[in-house]
């Protein structure tokens, strides 16, 4: 492998605080000095120009799942912890490869059509709504744990099916899942991750075998209705895509609520613009999924020998796709690293793009509008209690740890 830049050093892999805080700088230096980069801690390429990523995310030469990949070696392919691991995810539509990801993704799509999504608007607004009235007396509360985290959480456990005395325990099993999709290997983590599937899949069991004999109008009680119709949804499908689920319908959706409202507070005048024209609510949304994309980082794996800017990728090599440096490459988007709530025709990546777009973005872009506009309109002298905001780690899902805030 050749080493595009000598000045530059993979900052994902145990990242500094100041890299978790602002990536910005950093993945323009790596945008413009080396595009294509080859990490030797991580072993793996790193891409981060917009239309390199976006042809990637299209082309089916660039393949999902790890268990060909030479990232691992085949001592750590032996480790329990990553044998698990592969073994879980390998059922995820978002792991699968044609002809098996068509087959799942049409299962599963049935959960987000827009008709449902759609049908779902007052039943969403009505949980902001109460969210927002157990802190409304307090004259202060923390965007992410009073309101962006419990709100996702509770829609996609009532997708599901997860009755309303358990949503505690899906909350638990949340962020060692999240955790579990940050690139590298590092086997403690990857440890709890397991754990934290096991068990949400052990959970899961019995409600399915509860569906089966009373089906519900839920998430399980159509996919259990598709396997018995001969589609072939395995059990360990069925609970995988279910975990998926969780991970994908929750976590991501947290930090778009969070992210938004936290670049709305630091800029002041688009707070303004918004609060006097609701309607541009929508275009606020993909806004903020551009401006700071809650998924950073995506990975592909070559399927054969290719070339990318003189790079020669070998067939098994792993690409780590920087979606958060795409969504700010000046290529694609004037003024990149402004803020633009009135941004037209916003082709951000957020969603990844081709075969693997985020089945769930028409749900989470319908929360995100919900959340934004019903705080504002609720609390329309939002204000940050302090102008330090730490951001989480791990880097692959991006969100701040927690926004304080008075109104």
């Amino acid at each position: 492998m050749s080493q595009p830049s000598a000045t530059l050093d993979d900052p994902i892999l145990h990242a500094s605080p100041e890299f978790i805080n602002n990536p910005y700088p950093t993945l323009t230096r790596f945008r413009e000095e080396a595009p294509v980069f080859w990490s030797e801690k991580g072993k793996y390429w790193i891409v981060s120009k917009y239309a390199d990523i976006q042809g990637i995310l299209r082309d089916l030469h660039y393949e999902k799942g790890l268990q060909n990949s030479k990232m691992l070696n085949p001592v750590v392919k032996m480790l329990p912890p990553v044998k698990e691991a592969i073994k879980s995810r390998s059922t995820w539509v978002l792991n699968q490869n044609p002809p098996d990801h068509t087959r799942l993704r049409s299962l599963v799509n049935r959960a987000f059509t827009p008709t449902m999504v759609n049908s779902m608007r007052e039943h969403i607004e009505a949980i902001a709504n109460r969210l927002l009235d157990e802190v409304a007396a307090k004259d202060e509360m923390d965007i992410v744990h009073d309101f962006a985290f419990p709100l996702p959480v509770t829609v996609i456990a009532e997708m599901l099916g997860v009755p309303p005395e358990d949503r505690e325990k899906i909350k638990a099993f949340s962020k060692p899942l999240t955790d579990g999709l940050e690139p590298g290997f590092d086997l403690a983590r990857m440890t709890r991750s397991n754990q934290a599937v096991r068990d949400f899949e052990d959970y899961l069991r019995p409600l399915v075998e509860e569906r089966r004999k009373n089906g519900k109008n839920d998430l399980i009680t159509a996919l259990v209705a598709a396997e018995e119709q001969g589609d072939k949804l395995s059990m360990d499908e069925l609970l995988g895509n279910c975990v998926l689920l969780l991970v994908a319908g929750h976590e991501t959706t947290v930090n778009l609520i969070s992210n938004g409202i936290l670049a709305l507070l630091k800029h002041p005048d688009q707070m303004e613009l918004l609060k006097a024209q609701p309607a541009l609510c929508v275009t606020a949304v993909n806004e903020f999924l551009r401006y700071e994309s809650p998924v950073q980082t995506v990975r592909r794996m070559a399927a054969q020998d290719l070339v990318l800017h003189g790079q020669k990728i070998e067939e098994g090599d792993v690409l780590l796709l920087l979606l958060g440096a795409a969504n700010r490459d000046p290529d694609q988007f004037p003024n990149a690293d402004q803020l633009d709530i009135t941004r037209a025709d916003n082709k951000h990546l957020a969603f990844g793009s081709g075969i693997h777009h985020c089945l769930g973005s028409s749900l989470a872009e319908v929360e995100g509008q919900i959340a934004v506009g019903t705080l504002l309109k609720r609390f329309p002298n939002l204000k940050l209690k302090s102008p330090k905001v730490e951001f989480k780690f791990p880097f692959a899902l991006r969100g701040p740890k927690e926004l304080q805030v008075s109104f």
